[in-house]
């Protein structure tokens, strides 16, 4: 056999395998028609304000847009205190209470929060350009403090 039909037949035979082999009726009755996607619903930090204390001693305000989409941020203390900034997000909720959320900055940094509203803590990646042209990754841990609704 050659490797370019057998990756496929394999490919195949492992998508039926985890699928399971189809029933009869099944293969014969018309398909019903697709179920309109259900509205994204807000996630549960939307219309918040929280305080984030890093483990590096940063200390920032976050305030949430109503529909989640938007994040005004105030770095309140570290270095890069009396900053701030608009972002828009990417959102996705990943279990109960549990987000990961992302956004990239004018200035190219990008960040990424996973967001547990039950345990009231955020584990945090950025990553940012260096003098030297690369970039540099920080992994961070968080409190997270509700301030407002």
């Amino acid at each position: 056999m050659r490797l370019r039909t057998t990756v496929p037949a394999l490919a195949a035979a492992a998508i039926v395998a985890l699928a399971g082999a189809p029933s009869a009726q099944a293969a014969t009755a018309p398909a019903a028609p697709a179920a309109a996607p259900a509205a994204a619903s807000a996630p549960a930090f939307a219309g918040h304000t929280y305080v984030l204390t890093l483990d590096n001693g940063a200390v920032l305000r976050n305030s949430y847009s109503a529909d989640g989409t938007t994040l005004d941020w105030t770095a309140l203390e570290g270095p890069m205190a009396g900053h701030s900034g608009r972002e828009a997000l990417s959102v996705r909720a990943v279990g109960e209470g549990l987000y990961f959320v992302n956004w990239v900055e004018a200035s190219g940094m990008t960040v990424s929060h996973v967001m547990d509203l039950g345990r009231g803590t955020v584990s945090v990646y950025w990553t940012y350009a260096t003098p030297d042209g690369g970039r540099a990754g920080e992994l961070h841990t968080a409190t997270l403090e509700r301030v407002s609704s």
